[in-house]
């Protein structure tokens, strides 16, 4: 019989089978985004981790790769990053294309030692295991993960941002095969404490020259008795970032900002990683949540995990000092295209099923957005002048996690940095959704499980409203 997918995404990212975690491995070579993802194909939730692979055009549409790593004798295959070998410093090219290099962490799950190891390719397809693994060594029982390499403009040839528990610890090489530590930077001085996790550091061109931004993911503490829920714990693991500078060795956070900055301020976003190596700089991140990721209903589809839509980012000065602007890759147009929904203070409108939907909408205080089913089910967005408000609590299924519709994770509050009516892009896709509010300076990325297609969306207090429908068609099916 036939069983059709309800949950499986249409335009993000969702393995064919198995369960998928954290980005890895982004990397552009000659028009292709490679995604590399955490991946264990064997169930519906997480297990040795092996590294799936994926590439796209466009940031929308994927093709399929074989498996690129496997665990080895030195462990799983843990988080890590990507980059082009241009001038083939490591000696893997083979004298017709650029080694495309991947480093990440071996973890044993017997002593949970993690050691840092390479591997690299020509065809870009098929990877070889570096023989003088791990090319930075570590300890039993110590937290040492998530390697991202960049370039380094200050000493030249490559630098590491590595996650060593509370702190992300630089390293610098000029072959990729041989590393020296540099520095460390602890994230509790003018953000969230915490374990660090999936750190990335790279430059951003402002008016007042190049600055540079650290992304930590953070497993933060959750509040003690009588303590508030705030944006920052919220969740078990929340991805913070930090404004200043590099000088070739560390990250120093400059600007000091005096609350802590999220990427997303939604439920279901973590482990955000930028592409090396790409014109522009984008990033992904794994759109589900580990308080609740290895239950959810999408198992009985035969996947479990998905990946947010790329987005581009950019840094933008503010009153409060720099802050990262992100803008949906590849949708601006199709945003800009749908049926106007103008000049009413209530409006309606059908939504396609089996597609994803676009929304662009300018939202007066004290409005309201529902996207609803003839199930009873709906996802609400409300606004005043001091928060936007996202509540997921009747939105759909919530009877696998005792987290997920909880009253911390369930009625999602985001304060607000601007007055007045509330822009915000949307994408809804099946059981995602994503939106930029605040001319990209707000993002929130939310998961939601209706037990049938939202088909209909209700807009109260309404400035403009355009609704689209993006790619995909009904009916997607699979053996079941």
């Amino acid at each position: 019989m036939k069983k059709t997918e309800i949950y499986r995404p249409i335009i993000h990212f969702s393995a064919e089978k198995g369960w998928i975690n954290d980005p890895n491995g982004l990397v552009y070579e000659n028009g292709n985004y490679h995604l590399f993802y955490q991946h264990y194909p064997n169930a519906t939730h997480w297990g040795p981790m092996h590294w799936g692979h994926a590439v796209s055009r466009d940031l929308i549409h994927w093709e399929h790769l074989p498996m690129a790593l496997v665990p080895d004798d030195l462990g799983a295959i843990f988080s890590g990053s990507a980059i082009m070998d241009t001038d083939n410093v490591t000696g893997f090219g083979d004298g017709t294309r650029p080694p495309m290099v991947l480093v990440y962490t071996n973890h044993n799950l017997t002593s949970k030692k993690e050691e840092q190891s390479i591997a690299y390719s020509t065809d870009y397809i098929h990877f070889t295991k570096y023989e003088g693994n791990p090319v930075i060594k570590g300890i039993p029982g110590g937290n040492s993960r998530d390697p991202k390499v960049f370039r380094n403009p200050v000493r030249g040839g490559f630098s590491m941002a590595l996650a060593t528990e509370d702190c992300v610890s630089f390293y610098a090489s000029q072959d990729l095969r041989t590393w020296e530590k540099t520095g460390e930077f602890y994230c509790g001085e003018h953000g969230l404490c915490g374990i660090c996790e999936c750190p990335d550091c790279f430059p951003m061109e402002t008016p007042e020259g190049v600055l540079w931004v650290l992304i930590v993911s953070m497993i933060v503490p959750e509040p003690g008795a009588g303590e508030p829920v705030m944006p920052g714990n919220r969740m078990s693991h929340v991805t913070q970032y930090y404004v200043g500078t590099f000088d070739g060795d560390r990250f120093l956070d400059t600007q000091g900002s005096p609350e802590p900055l999220l990427l997303d301020y939604g439920t279901d976003s973590y482990a955000s990683v930028t592409f090396n190596d790409a014109p522009e700089r984008i990033m992904i991140s794994w759109a589900d949540n580990w308080d609740y990721a290895n239950e959810s209903p999408a198992g009985e589809e035969g996947f479990q995990g998905k990946m947010t839509l790329g987005r581009k980012l950019s840094l933008v000065e503010t009153s409060e000092g720099y802050r990262l602007k992100s803008e949906f890759c590849g949708l601006r147009e199709t945003l800009c295209s749908g049926t106007e929904l103008s000049g009413r203070e209530d409006a309606s409108a059908g939504l396609p099923v089996g597609q994803a939907v676009g929304v662009s909408v300018e939202l007066c205080a004290g409005g309201s957005i529902s996207f609803a089913n003839g199930y009873g089910e709906a996802l609400k967005l409300s606004a005043d002048e001091e928060e936007l408000v996202i509540d997921r609590t009747g939105a759909g299924r919530s009877d696998f996690s005792d987290r997920f519709a909880s009253e911390r994770t369930g009625v999602i509050r985001i304060p607000r940095k601007e007055r007045g009516a509330l822009g915000m892009e949307i994408v809804l896709d099946r059981c995602l959704m994503e939106l930029a509010a605040e001319h990209g300076l707000t993002c929130a990325s939310v998961g939601v499980y209706p037990r049938m297609a939202y088909d209909r969306i209700l807009l109260s207090g309404i400035e403009t409203a355009r609704v689209c429908a993006i790619g995909g068609s009904a009916g997607r099916e699979r053996e079941s």
